[in-house]
């Protein structure tokens, strides 16, 4: 059968809130039981099992044994959300099975992928597990697992604390709707790796778990035949695992890719689901993409900061003003990002941000988009993609050379219009680049990515200018702080001179591309 579940990491207090949230008595369809689990993971010496996207255990609950056969099916580790074909079947004295009867075809899974090698236990999770059934309405059922414990490799030990919500019956909508009513603020951690995988990395390289870090958009795989709502389920789901990793890393650190990722990951969003409006309905995507819209407004405040610190600011002050111009004028930027950082990590914990979580796994995994009887919509959405990549990349295409048909009259709303174009440009190009041979894609993008290089400066001193001029300017009683905001505007008043007809001459090589689509 096919189970499909969402993982959320805990901590320790977290794992002891969502034990005695009173919704849990709400939703209950059944006394809560506990079990203590013990489970042995086989593999060769090669990890061949793995290799091919099979987990082999044996599990011993209470004083029985089952074994248990999982192949990937879908979904995407780091969004959390699990899709597996699982068998299980008892085994005996704690023995492996690995004749008889074979309708999921695991086993010959199994043979296939070991070739004769033998097979031997690897590592082992121990843990205390607290079960409850849960009924979000009609004849939905959701499974939720609380684990406590740990992974066992060798000497290596790692600690196991996570919510597991497991789709029983009805829709895997219920899932999301259950995790949504549980988790009403944050951070909220979904887990980028099952059990399995992070017993594996212990075992590899001494850690469960990889270091938490910015997420990137993935390199999507895909093929040209592939429809539409195949592409738009990969895009979706990474989208969510770019926007989710990274209100993670807001929440746990300081470092500046975060709030930086978290905001191409909300623009990959919105430009994916206008480019798939067509097909997924305009209704449909509305909601989500304003959602996506405001969250992007409420985290370009924190990278507003970063930039003008880390990439304006500094940089200029290096070049030469006095030392207690640039301290005073740092400081008081320090400042104003720490409150921004504070006041940011707030807002994403709250039960908005939260929630758009949810119901963005929500409408991906349960195909928010699908209008019951509108049979236009079942053939748009089964359309091979690359029947329509080339309008959708035509459009995007077209909207950037109206807007920048007269490049050098445009002042600095006519520029950041034109800026904001060539980010869905390159966006709509990594999504749909991969169906056409990468030697043709290239010349195009590399332009693209050098013009975009060029609104560097143009867009710095355009946000300088408002911040540090405007009528909330820090420190406005330091004149040592005046002092080098002075410096930092007049060193970006002689890069924007610089850069700007570099501007032009990479506008004109774009301009001359040849549209690798057509």
């Amino acid at each position: 059968m096919i189970e499909s579940e969402l993982k959320i990491t805990l901590d320790r207090a977290g794992l002891s809130r969502l034990r005695r949230h009173p919704a849990l008595a709400a939703l209950r369809l059944a006394p809560r039981r506990s079990e203590t689990l013990v489970s042995v993971y086989y593999d060769t010496p090669g990890h061949a099992l793995a290799a091919a996207g099979v987990s082999l255990r044996l599990r011993r609950v209470g004083r029985m044994w089952v074994q248990t056969v999982k192949q990937r099916a879908g979904g995407t580790a780091s969004s959390g959300f699990y899709s597996h074909l699982e068998s299980e079947c008892a085994a005996p004295g704690g023995r492996l099975v690995l004749d008889g009867p074979d309708p999921d075809g695991v086993l010959a899974a199994i043979s296939a992928a070991t070739d004769g090698a033998p097979l031997s236990p690897i590592f082992e999770t121990r843990m205390r597990r607290v079960v409850e059934r849960l009924a979000p309405a009609g004849t939905d059922e959701v499974e939720l697992a609380l684990d406590d414990g740990e992974i066992r490799a060798g000497d290596r030990t790692a600690p196991i604390r996570e919510a597991e919500f497991e789709l029983k019956s009805g829709d895997v909508a219920a899932v999301f709707d259950v995790a949504r009513r549980l988790f009403e603020t944050g951070p909220v951690r979904f887990a980028a790796s099952n059990k399995a995988a992070r017993g594996y990395r212990l075992l590899e390289v001494g850690e469960a778990e990889a270091p938490s870090s910015p997420v990137k958009a993935s390199v999507l795989k895909i093929e040209p035949r592939t429809t539409v709502e195949t592409v738009a389920g990969q895009v979706l789901r990474d989208c969510l695992a770019q926007i989710a990793g990274n209100m993670a890393v807001i929440a746990d650190s300081d470092a500046i890719e975060g709030p930086h990722q978290l905001r191409i990951g909300l623009r990959r969003l919105r430009t994916a689901l206008s480019v798939l409006a067509p097909s997924l309905g305009r209704e449909a995507v509305a909601p989500v993409s304003e959602t996506a819209r405001e969250l992007g407004r409420l985290v370009g405040r924190l990278r507003d900061a970063d930039v003008l610190i880390d990439e304006v600011a500094a940089p200029a002050l290096a070049l030469g003003l006095d030392s207690e111009a640039s301290a005073a004028l740092l400081a008081a930027l320090e400042a104003r990002r720490s409150r921004a950082r504070a006041e940011v990590r707030t807002s994403l914990a709250a039960s908005g941000p939260v929630g758009f979580l949810f119901d963005l796994g929500r409408f991906v995994e349960g195909r928010g988009w699908l209008v019951p009887g509108d049979y236009g919509q079942t053939e748009r959405l089964a359309a091979p993609i690359d029947d329509l990549a080339p309008a959708m990349l035509g459009k995007r295409h077209r909207r950037v050379m109206k807007a920048g048909r007269k490049i050098r009259k445009l002042d600095a709303d006519g520029l950041h219009a034109l800026r904001k174009e060539l980010k869905k440009l390159r966006y709509t190009i990594d999504m749909l680049g991969p169906i056409y041979p990468a030697d043709e894609v290239a010349p195009y993008l590399s332009a693209l990515k050098e013009l975009q290089d060029g609104f560097g400066s143009l867009n710095d001193a355009a946000m300088a200018q408002a911040t540090l001029s405007g009528p909330d300017a820090p420190a406005p009683a330091d004149p040592a702080a005046q002092r080098g905001i002075g410096w930092v505007l007049g060193t970006l008043t002689v890069r924007v001179a610089d850069d700007r007809p570099r501007l032009f001459e990479r506008w004109g090589r774009l301009h001359e591309q040849d549209p690798f689509w057509e």
